[in-house]
């Protein structure tokens, strides 16, 4: 029978994307694949690791697959002098810092077992997580700050023509309905990199039903187009930028910019856009002032979580979306990026040991 290790800390990352320690043919020796997109987290979650072990915890890397119970795993990685060990043992842990999507039901059912003892504590505040990871309910919650959001609940056309009229009027009867146009944004309801993201501009249900019928196993929802080509221009840069800003305590730790590519208005790294580390004397006065409205209305102090903010053409801040678990990862080819992580992990970490020694101001219980 195995033994159960204790650890101070357990990361938890979505099986569909990180290797179970379990694994063990001889291209398995990472918890991210060196052939995937994702191979450059293996330095992120090293340097996570090693922060908790500076920070005197003993830490361990598992998937949502090996989960086998509230705080405990079959099977975990952990990181030594360099190299990423597997270790055949189960482990437990009651902080957990996990990056589990419940995408599908699979994912949802190991999540809801990962925290199903009331003892385990999540990094982020539950309740805000189901908040930014679905659009809608961002939109519901949100309701003043967002982009008018609808959710499209099956790939016929009835339901597609319903939900398009829907928007329509929420859209004519918005604050500042002028700053849309008739195209339609089509993008997966729980969807993050700017993956499955598409711009409608005629045959608006046909279309749409095209896409969804490609892509079964997505949830979709539609919001109006704004362009925000012109409404914030950094360095007189005039391609599309987002501006996110990173939260912690409810105080602003860190703001960047992302750029999109030429004639594209998706702004996410994944996407091509650029990325530009920046001061809050560089961010528009109005996005400050959005953003501490939002951040006053959430309410979390304890909570790490990213607000993503555009500028209208007309001038006008819209909250694009939030996010719960901002990325850890760098982009070497990105000035800076790297510097900026390590500091995120940093406070990550510093954190977690806060709440082990019962000096946070408060634990979140997920």
């Amino acid at each position: 029978m195995k033994s159960m290790v204790n650890l101070d800390v357990l990361v938890v990352y979505s099986a569909d994307t990180a290797l179970s320690s379990s694994v063990s043919d001889a291209d398995s020796l990472h918890p991210f694949s060196l052939n995937s997109k994702q191979a450059n987290y293996n330095r992120s979650y090293a340097y996570l690791l090693d922060a908790c072990e500076k920070s005197g915890m003993t830490a361990g890397f598992t998937t949502s697959a090996d989960i086998i119970g509230p705080g405990t795993c079959k099977t975990y990685w952990t990181h030594e002098s360099g190299n990423w060990d597997k270790n055949d043992a189960k482990a437990k842990s009651a902080q957990v810092f996990d990056k589990v999507s419940p995408v599908s039901q699979i994912r949802a059912a190991e999540r809801d077992l990962l925290f199903s003892d009331q003892m385990v504590k999540a990094f982020n505040d539950p309740t805000l997580f189901m908040t930014f990871f679905d659009k809608l309910e961002t939109f519901a919650k949100l309701p003043e700050y967002t982009l008018p959001t609808v959710a499209i609940y099956s790939n016929n056309l009835k339901s597609i023509s319903s939900a398009i009229k829907k928007l329509r009027a929420i859209v004519k009867n918005y604050h500042f309905a002028s700053d849309f146009s008739t195209n339609i944004i089509l993008k997966d309801r729980f969807g993050s990199g700017g993956n499955h993201v598409y711009k409608i501009n005629r045959d608006f249900a046909h279309k749409i039903k095209k896409i969804m019928m490609k892509n079964k196993d997505i949830k979709f929802v539609i919001q109006p187009f704004l362009a925000f080509d012109k409404g914030f221009a950094y360095k007189n840069n005039q391609n599309a930028t987002d501006i996110r800003l990173i939260f912690h305590h409810n105080l602003l730790i860190q703001c960047y910019l992302r750029v999109a590519k030429a004639n594209d208005f998706r702004c996410n790294m994944h996407q091509g856009g650029q990325l530009a580390y920046v001061t809050p004397a560089d961010i528009p006065k109005a996005v400050l002032l959005t953003a501490e409205k939002i951040v006053r209305n959430i309410n979390k102090c304890n909570t790490l979580y990213a607000l993503d903010f555009v500028v209208s053409n007309n001038g006008n801040v819209y909250l694009l979306e939030g996010n719960i678990g901002p990325g850890i990862d760098w982009d070497v080819a990105q000035a800076g990026d790297e510097k900026m992580s390590k500091q995120l992990i940093r406070s990550i970490v510093n954190e977690i040991s806060a709440r082990i020694s019962g000096s946070a101001v408060d634990t979140i219980a997920a």
